[in-house]
């Protein structure tokens, strides 16, 4: 099925009338879902694939404000019975380089703000993009160039930056970065990856050796060669699908001689696949993202 367009989900200023008044555009990637709440665009007027509409920059004090105030709201906007429900807040705001589209900012289901997002810039750049199209979005790990074609992203994640080893709980596991920090495990034969993301997931989260929490990952090699991953994600707990989370997962299933180099590997998440591949020092990740449907709060 294809997806109808969405009308943006353009937040008021901070100090109209109607500020209380929250549109937001409900987005995801392998049901790892997100309130996308647009600062780019003017509510009315044409949509520019890949391109932001030529509107002044928002004043940075607004900027500011919003993200403070949304921060506040996020727990209550994510409760999956009180609220809209989902995983995050996705903020589409100015860019920050001359080529690039827009601004990704992201903010967790308890209002703490990641440095980065696969699944949600997935979502990002299927929102601004109704045609095929490739373009760069900002994020705060920096810029990530994304191919849209249809409901299918794919992403130049950037490097995976292995930080050693470490161990936590009685485990050693492999430490990367995407821009965001990640501690990943492969679990022995006929131990249950969902098991332990769910019980030690909490608690490597928020080991001392890591001062700004941490996502974690449990991954098991299928004979397929294709990696079964669950995770518990900083901020947010047990998610449908991680893209930092599985691409972080093959760079350290290939440097332990689990999986190869230059060659699509498919990671299986409770949400889905995604197709990830480790190419000289970068990751490609491949997926879908969907737009849901549009509303207020």
């Amino acid at each position: 099925m294809t997806s109808q367009p969405v009308p943006p989900a353009r937040l008021p200023a901070p100090h109209s009338p109607t500020a209380r008044d929250l549109p937001f555009v409900k987005v995801e990637g392998l049901g790892n879902d997100f309130l996308l709440i647009d600062l780019l665009r003017p509510a009315a007027g044409p949509r520019s694939p890949g391109r932001p509409l030529p509107i002044p920059k928002p004043d940075q004090e607004a900027l500011d404000h919003w993200l403070v105030e949304l921060q506040r709201r996020a727990p209550s906007l994510c409760d999956r019975r009180t609220g809209v429900g989902g995983d995050g807040l996705l903020l589409v705001a100015p860019p920050r380089l001359p080529d690039s589209a827009a601004t990704m900012l992201v903010i967790n289901h308890d209002g703490s703000r990641p440095e980065m997002c696969g699944n949600g810039l997935r979502c990002v750049a299927r929102y601004l993009a109704d045609d095929p199209t490739t373009l760069q979005i900002d994020t705060d790990a920096g810029p990530r160039r994304c191919s849209v074609h249809g409901d299918q992203v794919e992403v130049d994640m950037g490097p995976a930056e292995s930080l050693g080893l470490r161990e936590v709980a009685g485990r050693r596991f492999a430490i990367y970065s995407l821009g965001n920090p990640h501690a990943v495990a492969f679990v022995a034969p006929g131990e249950d990856p969902e098991q332990l993301a769910r019980s030690l997931g909490p608690i490597v989260e928020q080991d001392p050796q890591f001062p700004d929490r941490t996502n974690v990952e449990f991954a098991r090699r299928e004979p397929d060669g294709s990696l079964t991953l669950w995770v518990w994600e900083r901020g947010c707990g047990i998610t449908a699908a991680c893209g930092t989370g599985a691409c972080a997962t093959l760079a350290a299933a290939v440097a332990a001689g689990l999986a190869p180099t230059g060659l699509p590997v498919q990671v299986r998440l409770p949400g889905g696949p995604l197709t990830v591949r480790l190419a000289e020092t970068r990751v490609w990740m491949t997926g879908p993202a969907r737009l849901v449907f549009h509303g207020q709060v």
